[in-house]
């Protein structure tokens, strides 16, 4: 049965959305010339005047990534709006029918108290007795459209719902997305000051300051910090990063910095089902049911207790909870998808079990997925495709979270290139 909806509301909100569409192909268009910028000054010789051209690129692009997603956001949230409405109609329109239902249920109940004989006797003729038991069977066949008409309400309704749940979580996947925007875009302009107050302008001096940083590890730290704080170090990000790469030929700044930028977006990485945590933080309700089973087959065979193994809660926006939890280690595989990449991990790394939670292991499942997105080319638009199949399940997805995704790992990328 088909819902029947305001049209007017609907038509606003489509025009809203579609108005932010367009807003946001513009600010791809303007990010991908200052992206164009980079590739052609990074080609040139170190300078101080190339570097800061860099950073200023790069500065101008994040402002831009930041503006799309903040696009991006406030259309999700009026999708939200929209599919409320929608629910909250279907919900009333259940409410409606179910009353319809108990009407024709008591209108039966009496019918069927009065036998056959009674309502001949009641009735002076036959044309009357015929209407009254076409009345009858009247009642019976509105009861059973009208439970034709709430178990098609009830299947829409589920429809919405799981449409609304999608849409939330998308909408944290974006804030969270904003948020490691908004890091970067910080870090930038604190190297542009910090370069321009520690050389003065002067290009000898920025030489040398050049030769000190490609030494120094300590700059491959502040470009991965979101690792750092899932218990990665620096040392064994370099290690592991470059041995999971080198096995499935993928370059090892770019699989670094994957694992960075998602380590980024799971800021509740490893924060629930720790013993001593409440029940509402239990792997068995924070879990989608679809990952019940693999999440026990994963623990019971590492010999881990499935009560107080760590795993990602849900997001939590004022209180209340989006979407689902249970992403393990620090490439943030959910149980149903790193049950598909288990054997080949443990083939690749010669262990035979593989851990999601082991360093080594998650470096070379996030290594073998993106390999399997086609990253082997190590061309840049290899590797954009592959880090949009990595988030959306679609090499060739070109929405805003999408393209703002890739992008991000492209500049980290870059940043870390320079300090391998």
């Amino acid at each position: 049965m088909a819902f029947a909806f305001s049209s007017v509301s609907e038509a606003s909100v489509q025009d809203e959305i579609e108005a932010r569409n367009r807003q946001i192909q513009e600010l791809q268009r303007q990010i991908e010339q200052y992206q164009d910028q980079i590739d052609t000054t990074r080609v040139k010789s170190k300078t101080l005047q190339n570097e800061i051209s860099i950073l200023n690129a790069k500065i101008g692009q994040l402002t831009l990534e930041i503006k799309s997603l903040q696009l991006s956001i406030n259309q999700t949230n009026s999708a939200i709006g929209e599919t409320s409405q929608k629910i909250e109609e279907a919900q009333s329109k259940m409410d409606r029918h179910r009353e319809a239902l108990a009407f024709y249920l008591q209108r039966t109940y009496e019918q069927n108290r009065t036998n056959v004989t009674t309502i001949l006797l009641k009735h002076d003729t036959l044309a009357e007795f015929f209407s009254d038991l076409n009345n009858v069977q009247e009642t019976q066949e509105k009861i059973r459209e009208t439970i034709l008409d709430i178990k098609d309400l009830k299947v829409d309704l589920e429809e919405k719902k799981n449409e609304l749940e999608d849409k939330r979580t998308e909408l944290e996947r974006l804030r969270a997305l904003e948020e490691f925007e908004k890091r970067s875009l910080d870090q930038n302009k604190g190297t542009k000051d910090k370069v321009l107050k520690e050389t003065k302008g002067q290009e000898a001096l920025y030489q040398n300051l050049l030769k000190k940083s490609k030494a120094d590890i300590e700059a491959l730290r502040t470009q991965i910090q979101y690792l750092q704080l899932a218990g990665v170090t620096a040392e064994d990000a370099v290690k592991y990063g470059k041995l999971a790469a080198l096995r499935v030929d993928i370059r090892p700044a770019y699989l670094i910095a994957v694992l960075e930028v998602e380590s980024g977006l799971g800021r509740n990485v490893g924060r629930c089902n720790r013993e001593g945590d409440p029940p509402e933080k239990k792997w068995i309700n924070i879990m989608h049911t679809r990952d019940h089973a693999p999440f026990i087959k994963i623990t019971s065979g590492l010999g881990l207790n499935p009560d107080t193994t760590a795993v990602s809660c849900p997001q939590i926006v004022n209180g209340k909870r989006y979407g689902w939890g249970g992403a393990m280690g620090p490439a943030q595989f959910i149980p149903s998808t790193w049950v598909t990449y288990a054997s080949e991990v443990g083939r690749l790394t010669g262990r035979g079990s593989a851990n999601p939670w082991n360093i080594e292991d998650a470096f070379m499942a996030a290594a073998v997925k993106l390999s399997r997105g086609g990253v082997s080319a190590q061309t840049r638009a290899a590797e954009v495709a592959a880090s949009k199949a990595y988030y959306s399940g679609n090499s060739k997805c070109s929405t805003a979270p999408c393209n703002s995704y890739a992008n991000a790992i492209q500049r980290k990328a870059a940043e870390i290139e320079n300090n391998l």
